[in-house]
């Protein structure tokens, strides 16, 4: 539906099941859209398929996704995690996924967890980097700017809020391409000085 609406490219939550199997979710579990107090890591794929969403969908995977690649001129894949020491399981089969598909021209990895992407960096320095900004650490100014001095990512996504704040000034002058979420106004779009939107309907921006 995005693709027909006109997307430059598209945006999506990855997660890792128990057997180790990439899916597309957003939340860490169930409870909101399939009613069931499950969490996706303490279920296999198989059991994922048995259980339906709120509008009957079903939980694809990374996998499932590849048919749309050749459609869109970027990709966004955000890896979810609970917890800065938790996640880091995801990182070797994503690393195969890239390796299979060769989308590195189009496909920036992002992450509020700091310790993911630098691994990832340090495995698969070719991948192109967003470093999603966490305004829930104390001291978040600071804390992500020591994150983005160690990591040295491509791109810094930060919310529409925060665009004037001096470290979208910094990250711009060291080089990184300003992606901004969500956003869901013409005016907000219209006057933000950024490389990429972020929004939940392009029709919001048009």
């Amino acid at each position: 539906k995005a693709i027909d609406e006109g997307v430059d490219g598209l945006e999506l939550d990855i997660r890792l099941t128990k057997d180790k199997k990439i899916v597309i979710f957003h939340d860490s579990d169930l409870q909101r859209l399939a009613g069931r107090n499950k969490k996706i890591q303490d279920l296999t794929y198989d059991e994922l398929q048995e259980i339906k969403l709120e509008q009957g969908q079903m939980i694809p995977l990374l996998d499932d996704f590849v048919p749309l690649l050749n459609k869109i001129k970027a990709v966004n894949i955000e890896i979810k995690s609970d917890g800065i020491l938790k996640g880091q399981g995801i990182i070797k089969p994503l690393i195969q996924f890239l390796d299979k598909h060769n989308i590195d021209d189009k496909c920036i990895v992002s992450s509020f967890n700091p310790l993911i992407l630098l691994r990832l960096k340090l495995k698969r320095s070719k991948t192109i980097l967003g470093y999603l900004y966490n305004r829930s650490m104390i001291f978040h100014p600071w804390n992500n700017l020591v994150w983005m001095c160690r990591i040295r990512p491509d791109n810094l996504h930060i919310h529409y809020s925060l665009l004037d704040s001096w470290i979208v000034k910094w990250a711009r002058g060291k080089g990184m391409k300003i992606n901004s979420y969500t956003i869901n106004d013409k005016n907000v779009f219209d006057g933000a000085k950024i490389d990429g939107a972020f929004t939940d309907n392009i029709e919001y921006l048009k």
